[in-house]
């Protein structure tokens, strides 16, 4: 029966600082201990526990306590474009590991990957669709979804989306910060990270990692509700838009009656089918507020805590069913009270409150590992496994560069990633290539335009040499702070995937890679080796 085996990191790694500020947690070492049976290593990985410390608003509510831990609605991104003209993408946690070792006491070294980042946003990219790419918790960076520009939900936030049931009776619940693990699955930085793993044979395995944590920063996943529209059909409201009390549905604000309290909450205008999956209100949550009324005039921002939403969907308890698809928001603060023989309120908008962006850390709290150990399970005293050398050139500026490397024997696969000029993510452009392997053009005379045909064609024949399947043929990374519509998410990669033939020497293999001019160019070469 399987066993989960956790292990610390050998250094004492804990780390709070602001994005890019981070000195100390770059290095990890994780031991497998020796002579303790079989593990699985594809169902095994590494943990970074991280979180946020959210740093207060100057306009943060003097009513917010101290468990009021989820004020501000932020997440932790990946920026391997830093510096640079792209936003942020999504990536596969692998993508903070700049290089990785593994070494066995008893056979010696296992792998030796360098450039880890780089050539895990190209495999992830064409192994996961984007479902896959949006849906997973293994990976920095959300998406925006149908809630439009910055209105997505942190994965650091446990959210509660309404606290009132169905009879009207509120809760005490509210959402709260979240510190949660960062999975690092071994098969994304080892080939042997898909096998079982005989530690009885090999003895005490150590993995070595170095991580990039100065390219994590900070999102803010809100704040621009009162201008961002609900797309649903017919609708034609904005998220923050609340519902007017001047006489109609809401009727006028009573005499001496308080906006924002139960007696008369602040009424989002969108009606809801789905308001846990499609609003970007929660209890807990850090707002402004204001209004804008007939008698006492405009009552400025109102900065509070949502307190208790009700969601009035339909019901069949009634004939026709009652609800009017709408949520109730209630607020700790008052946003104005009804003037003298009521008042007409207009221009009722709500935003979330966004932290002070200067002075948010992100906290790493530490790193393990942890393993599927099989007892009862003998593993192989061998394995066959695919690994990476890497080797690193600078393209110098050249619109036309030229570059002849030796490859080994043993290589089947050569993955050549076009990279800007000291970034991770392979998004510096080139128009066309052509590749030969000792003096033979592996396209006849014949260029390789991106993205066209038979550029997907020497795609195709790379995965098929894997043994794999494509499940996403774009070459678009899914950008985290662009509309997700009309291919505006898209973030264009330049892969250049060719197979290798197997020989009994090395092999001669010559680019002529045409571009704007070529910067970092970063060549991979899969080999097979054997344990």
């Amino acid at each position: 029966m399987e066993q989960i085996l956790k292990i610390q990191s050998e250094q004492g790694f804990s780390e709070t600082a602001k994005p890019t500020e981070f000195n100390n947690s770059k290095l990890i070492d994780l031991i497998i201990p020796g002579n303790t049976g079989s593990y699985d290593l594809s169902k095994s990985y590494v943990n970074l526990n991280m979180g946020l410390v959210n740093a207060p608003s100057a306009d943060q509510p003097a009513s917010a306590v101290t468990t009021d831990t989820a004020l501000y609605n932020n997440e932790i991104i990946y920026n391997g474009n830093l510096g640079g003209t792209n936003p942020s993408t999504i990536v596969p946690c692998s993508a903070i590991v700049r290089n990785a070792d593994m070494f066995s006491a008893n056979r010696g070294m296992v792998e030796s990957i360098r450039r880890v980042n780089t050539l895990r946003q190209i495999l992830w990219n064409l192994e996961n669709d984007k479902a896959e790419q949006h849906d997973g918790l293994d990976k920095f960076g959300t998406f925006q979804g149908r809630r439009g520009v910055k209105n997505q939900t942190s994965s650091l936030v446990q959210i509660i989306g309404s606290n009132v049931n169905n009879a009207g009776n509120a809760s005490t619940k509210k959402a709260h910060a979240l510190s949660r693990d960062f999975r690092i699955p071994l098969s994304d930085l080892f080939g042997v990270g898909n096998a079982m793993w005989n530690s009885d044979v090999f003895g005490d395995t150590r993995i070595h990692l170095e991580i990039e944590p100065n390219l994590l920063s900070i999102d803010h996943l809100g704040g621009e509700e009162s201008t961002t529209p609900f797309d649903a059909t017919g609708v034609n409201k904005n998220f923050g838009q609340c519902v007017d009390y001047n006489g109609g549905g809401a009727g006028n604000l009573g005499a001496g009656v308080e906006l924002g309290t139960a007696t008369a909450p602040l009424i989002l205008s969108i009606p809801y089918f789905d308001p846990q999956l499609d609003c970007p209100f929660y209890v807990g949550q850090a707002v402004k507020a204001s209004a804008t009324g007939a008698t006492t005039g405009a009552s400025g921002n109102i900065f509070s805590v949502i307190d208790s939403i009700t969601f009035f969907g339909k019901t069949n308890g009634t004939n026709p069913p009652a609800g009017d698809q709408l949520c109730r928001v209630v607020l700790r603060d008052k946003v104005m009270t009804g003037g003298a023989g009521g008042e007409a309120v207009t221009l009722i908008i709500l935003d979330a409150l966004q932290s002070n962006n200067t002075l948010d850390q992100i906290i790493i709290n530490r790193a393990e590992i942890v393993l599927s150990q099989m007892p009862g399970v003998d593993a192989p005293t061998g394995i066959d496994y695919r690994t990476y050398s890497t080797e690193e050139t600078q393209g110098n500026g050249q619109e036309s560069y030229n570059k002849q490397i030796v490859v080994e024997p043993n290589c089947q696969n050569l993955i050549i990633a076009s990279v800007p000029s000291g970034k991770t993510a392979p998004q510096f452009a080139w128009t066309s290539y052509r590749l030969a392997i000792n003096n033979v053009d592996v396209c006849g005379n014949r260029d390789v335009a991106y993205n066209k045909s038979l550029h997907e064609d020497r795609i195709l024949r790379f995965m098929n040499n894997r043994g794999q399947n494509v499940s996403n043929m774009t070459l678009h990374q899914v950008s985290t702070q662009q509309i997700q519509e009309a291919g505006a998410n898209q973030i264009d990669y330049y892969p250049i995937l060719e197979t290798m033939p197997l020989t009994q020497g090395e092999k001669l293999v010559n680019l002529e890679l045409n571009s704007a001019g070529a910067e970092d160019i970063i060549f991979y070469k899969e080999l097979v080796r054997s344990i």
